[in-house]
């Protein structure tokens, strides 16, 4: 934008200066006018002088001719003496200042109740207007007062005054004799309208001088204004392209003055700003480029987060599958147990009634109805016992499946404990707190699934030993067939039967060893299956905290989702305003 000259800090400099070199001028000008006057006032003072001095020296000749005047008014005409000092006052109104010269009686007198003089001697013009010797003249005030003047301190000067002749300005002086004493007033009156006009004509010398003066010097300081802010207009259009955006110029004043001072920081004020520009628009990218990675990262640690929840959701469930897996386990470890203290039980019994057939044997024959009818219990039991052992294997088989069941779920829990951890790596910072949680569960999966192999263990130990129990107690039964038959052939077979009661009782005591180990075996099963109850049930509480944690997280992820998206408008808008500048 242009800025107009009348607006412009040249004219207002020239203006100023102007205004103050008129002031200066005006008072110069009223100064000089003042001189003018007081040098006027001086040559006035000097005619005077010139008037009144001959007449100190003429005190005789002016004592004669005031008698001479009183006796004959005209005596200026014919008295030799008297016609000299007319002649002087004549020469003294010839001069282009005095228009009147003339010369009074000392002696104050009263016309009309006014103070009064009686006229001595004049210029004859004064003679022609009526002032002729010996008449009485009433002066005016200002006249008055300076004749008074006079009369004290031997000279004085008017103001400016007007009578009805003119306006005058009048110098009055006492003619005094060798002794002091006032012998007359000699007085001139200086035309005041010619030396208003004189002063006037040099007051306007004065002022056309100054005014040349002036106009000289406004022309000459606007030039040295305009020429000495030449260089504000280059800073001015710079700045101008500055404020637009074009950061690529630079001013190029070598003056030492405040200007080249100025252009010099304002070069500074340049380059700074175009660093600093250009540090904007690098961290605007920075920033970009951060929040789109900080948005990616967040779009992908929510999709972590989703599939950890989810994954969190489907472990929660085997879990729950597991805690119920594991209480039927124990219930069915608690039946197994039971059945084992039973079959322990009979197995002793079985092996008290051989010692008593054992015994029985020894006594006779006679005795042999009543063992048969004890070996019919015995076999009785026994097949109690077999059944039991069926049983005890079916329980067996079915804790087998459970223990399978249990295996597959601990394997599948790792594998999802194995994939929470995998997309808690790739959360990275933010999924530090679910790989913890991971490694927990796959850690008390592991010892689940060790439990599980220790129980599998054991139930094929079980069912081995169930498996002898059962063969054992099949050729026990076997033998007791036998024995049955054998007793009802008496003498024939009762060596036999002693044998076989032999080989029985040997048979019922690896029974009741086999049936402790496996009441044993049963009560450590039931504290494993109890102990990963137990773990299954901090599992299911700990894939519930995660679950809780992962929305916590969830929900922290869109927030820095929004930031992000945010901060990217923000940097896009901050790109945007560094793009108008030009650097």
């Amino acid at each position: 934008m242009k800025v107009s000259y009348f607006r412009s800090l040249a004219f207002r400099i020239s203006l100023l200066a102007g205004i103050c070199c008129l002031v200066l001028c005006s008072v110069l000008t009223y100064v000089s006018y003042k001189q003018q006057t007081n040098q006027v006032y001086d040559e006035l003072n000097a005619v005077e002088g010139m008037f009144h001095s001959p007449l100190m020296l003429q005190t005789d000749e002016i004592e004669f001719s005031k008698a001479e005047s009183l006796k004959n008014p005209e005596a200026y005409k014919s008295e030799s003496k008297v016609m000299v000092l007319q002649a002087q006052m004549d020469r003294a109104a010839s001069s282009d200042l005095v228009e009147n010269a003339y010369m009074f009686y000392p002696e104050w007198k009263t016309q009309d109740g006014q103070p009064a003089l009686l006229n001595f001697l004049s210029n004859s013009e004064l003679y022609e207007g009526g002032e002729i010797p010996s008449t009485v003249y009433v002066p005016q005030p200002a006249l008055y007062r300076a004749l008074k003047d006079a009369e004290v301190s031997g000279y004085s000067v008017t103001k400016p005054y007007t009578d009805d002749y003119g306006t005058w300005i009048s110098a009055i002086s006492a003619v005094k004799d060798k002794n002091g004493k006032l012998i007359a007033f000699a007085g001139l009156d200086f035309n005041y309208k010619l030396i208003q006009t004189i002063l006037n004509k040099r007051l306007m010398e004065s002022i056309i001088t100054g005014a040349v003066a002036l106009l000289i010097f406004i022309i000459l300081l606007s030039i040295s204004v305009r020429y000495s802010l030449r260089g504000i207009k280059s800073l001015n259009k710079l700045a101008e392209h500055a404020a637009e955006g074009d950061l690529s110029g630079q001013t190029k004043i070598k003056s030492r003055n405040e200007i080249g001072l100025l252009s010099e920081h304002f070069n500074a004020m340049i380059r700074n700003l175009r660093s600093l520009i250009e540090h904007i628009a690098e961290s605007s990218q920075q920033v970009s480029g951060a929040s789109e990675k900080l948005l990616k990262g967040a779009a992908e640690t929510v999709q972590a987060t989703q599939a950890i929840a989810v994954s969190m959701e489907q472990l929660t469930c085997r879990s729950e599958e597991q805690l119920v897996g594991a209480q039927e386990n124990s219930r069915a470890m608690d039946e197994i147990t039971t059945g084992i203290q039973r079959i322990a039980e009979s197995a002793t019994e079985t092996s008290r009634e051989s010692e008593d057939a054992k015994q029985w044997t020894s006594e006779g024959n006679e005795q042999m109805q009543q063992n048969l009818s004890q070996i019919a219990g015995a076999l009785g039991e026994l097949r109690l016992g077999v059944q039991s052992m069926n049983s005890l294997m079916k329980l067996s088989e079915e804790i087998g499946n459970i223990t399978k069941m249990i295996s597959e779920v601990t394997t599948r829990t790792n594998l999802l404990a194995l994939n929470a951890s995998i997309e808690a790596s790739r959360a990275g910072e933010h999924g530090r707190g679910f790989a913890v949680v991971s490694r927990e569960i796959r850690t008390l999966a592991e010892q689940s699934k060790q439990s599980s192999e220790q129980i599998a263990d054991l139930i094929e130990r079980v069912q081995q030993e169930t498996q002898a129990v059962f063969v054992a107690m099949d050729r026990g039964m076997v033998e007791f067939e036998a024995i049955e038959t054998v007793v009802q052939k008496a003498d024939l077979t009762f060596q036999q039967l002693a044998v076989t009661v032999q080989a029985v009782a040997v048979q019922m005591v690896d029974v009741s060893a086999v049936s402790q180990q496996m009441s044993a075996g049963s009560e450590e099963v039931s504290a494993s299956i109890a102990e990963m109850a137990s773990q299954s049930r901090m599992t299911s509480e700990m894939t519930k905290n995660i679950s809780a944690a992962s929305e916590s997280q969830l929900a922290t992820m869109s927030e820095v989702t929004e930031t992000a998206t945010r901060l990217s408008g923000l940097s896009g808008e901050l790109q945007q305003a560094v793009a108008k500048f030009k650097l």
